[in-house]
């Protein structure tokens, strides 16, 4: 939490949901097993997966928010809509924070301000680093930490 996770974007394709539907919570964790498996190769925490659009999708356990100024975005399709992404959104709306689900571009997120990560065990967790790229300076973001203390 204070460190920020270390975040590499798998070649593991998050099963399409045409396929497998990732609003379900289902037993199917083959992708998001192989992709933590590449993170771990290349010394990452943990994994992000694309989709079949090459899209940010989501990790083994957790949904990716973007930060870019003061307005955050999430995957919007392909994701399980998680309680803690949910509760980020509920508490965006108390402190009048734009948030919106969309598409996110691996580009776009490199190119984020901040880029924290929700999980029910985990909460909510900073980003420092995707791949190789350094996020918010390798510090935990001030908006990050503002909707975390508030959580």
């Amino acid at each position: 939490m204070e460190r920020g996770l270390d975040l590499a974007i798998s070649r593991m394709v998050r099963i399409p949901s045409y396929s497998v539907d990732p609003t379900l919570k289902n037993y199917h964790w083959l992708d998001l097993v192989k992709g933590q498996f590449d993170a771990y190769d290349v010394g990452a925490d943990t994994a992000l997966l694309l989709d079949t659009e090459g899209n940010i999708a989501e990790g083994p356990g957790f949904n990716i928010f973007t930060v870019k100024g003061t307005r955050l975005k999430t995957p919007a399709a392909n994701v399980l809509p998680g309680i803690t992404r949910q509760t980020v959104f509920d508490l965006c709306k108390e402190m009048r924070i734009d948030v919106a689900a969309s598409t996110i571009s691996p580009g776009a997120l490199a190119d984020s301000d901040e880029v924290f990560v929700t999980s029910t065990a985990g909460g909510i967790m900073p980003v420092t680093q995707i791949d190789t790229k350094r996020i918010a300076n390798g510090q935990v973001g001030a908006l990050t930490q503002k909707i975390s203390d508030r959580y």
